[in-house]
């Protein structure tokens, strides 16, 4: 699987065959919305339908080639297992015979586009909100630091220290060989976080997970670096000989606490600060009057929330209706989706997005609607 990061995506939009479109096609696999195989695969027909109604204008090599993308997602999505799986990006163009699959940790929503080059709009902004883990785990002997992103996770360093162990003398041999014992602790933690710190410089992270048994993880963290201190996010128990997957498993799930955390605080700020009138907005027409004023701190919206609109093609305006631009004057023209198209507009003014995923899986959340926090 690909390293999904912005090089990548770049690498994705730029590419082009002669004369031949590509087909897009996102897909939410979440288990949690649709426990059965089956309900995934019915949704994957509608797109891929949709795949061929969009060729149907299009010159006989494209159109063949389009329905040469569809039968070659059908049967990738067949065979998929979807695991821990949540969202799938299929980038087809068989005439050209290129293929990229894309499968990360969070839900996409469900997408099929035909264009002259891949769609990858959804997946900026996952990649923009998208936050990077390392779990250090340490005992007295060993340490082995994990780097996770998008759903992956690497082994990135394993560290061994000779640190003798236990004998059976008494007396004052014995005292003194176990100061012996923690003083070689002490210097491994302290070559432990040395190295840690050498992969943050090289790869930095934004949270960090220390694990261990409960009566080192303290002594190790206040050996870190200030810079390693603040990303400290939780501290847990794991055995020196976890798997990666048990490894990922454990992060992601402190990732998905610290997301709904996060999910909830800005719904309780967009909510308070709208209702005072100031510092947010909520409601379609003015979030797209906010984004066309470019004032829009961070763009609130709830996971698969559509809605029809239209757009000027000169100036870029968004609005809910109209056939004439009230800014430059030119025609407005429909898009198959304002919301996805605020999304667009607002990471151009690199405003932040926040997709409510997990916070609105909570049936008491209350917030479907689109939400603007503003700069000003």
């Amino acid at each position: 699987m690909p390293q999904v990061d912005r090089g990548f995506l770049r690498r994705l939009a730029d590419w082009r065959a002669d004369g031949v479109p590509v087909s897009t096609v996102y897909l939410d696999v979440d288990g949690r919305r649709s426990p059965r195989k089956q309900d995934v695969l019915t949704r994957a027909e509608v797109l891929v339908g949709r795949l061929r109604a969009e060729a149907d204008g299009l010159e006989r090599r494209a159109k063949r080639s389009v329905a040469g993308d569809a039968q070659r997602i059908t049967t990738f999505l067949d065979g998929l297992d979807r695991g821990r799986t949540r969202g799938v990006a299929m980038f087809s163009c068989s005439s050209a015979g290129w293929w990229e699959e894309v499968r990360v940790h969070r839900s996409l929503p469900d997408r099929a586009r035909v264009a002259p080059h891949a769609y990858v709009l959804p997946l900026e902004a996952l990649v923009q909100t998208y936050e990077s883990f390392c779990t250090s785990l340490v005992d007295r002997e060993k340490a082995r630091i994990f780097l996770a992103r998008m759903g992956d996770i690497q082994e990135e360093e394993d560290l061994v220290d000779v640190v003798p162990g236990q004998h059976d003398q008494g007396g004052w041999s014995q005292a003194r060989f176990a100061r012996h014992i923690e003083e070689h602790t002490a210097q491994h933690l302290k070559r432990v976080a040395e190295r840690l710190l050498r992969v943050f410089e090289r790869r930095t992270f934004d949270h960090l997970i220390l694990a261990g048994p409960e009566e080192l993880v303290p002594e190790f963290e206040r050996g870190l670096h200030d810079y390693l201190r603040r990303r400290v996010l939780a501290r847990i128990n794991l055995p020196m000989t976890a798997s990666p997957d048990l490894v990922l498993e454990r992060s992601l799930a402190i990732e998905e606490a610290l997301e709904l955390e996060r999910e909830r605080g800005t719904v309780e700020r967009l909510v308070a600060e709208s209702a005072a009138g100031r510092g947010a907005v909520v409601g379609l027409e003015p979030v797209l009057e906010a984004l066309n004023e470019a004032r829009v701190e961070t763009l609130v919206v709830p996971f698969g929330l559509f809605a029809d609109g239209v757009q000027c093609e000169h100036c870029g305006r968004l609005d809910v209706s109209g056939g004439r631009c009230p800014t430059c004057g030119h025609a407005m023209h429909r898009v198959p989706d304002v919301v996805e198209a605020s999304v667009e507009v607002a990471l151009s003014q690199d405003a932040a997005i926040e997709t409510l995923t997990f916070h609105n899986e909570d049936p008491d959340a209350g917030f479907h609607d689109i939400g603007a926090i503003l700069r000003y």
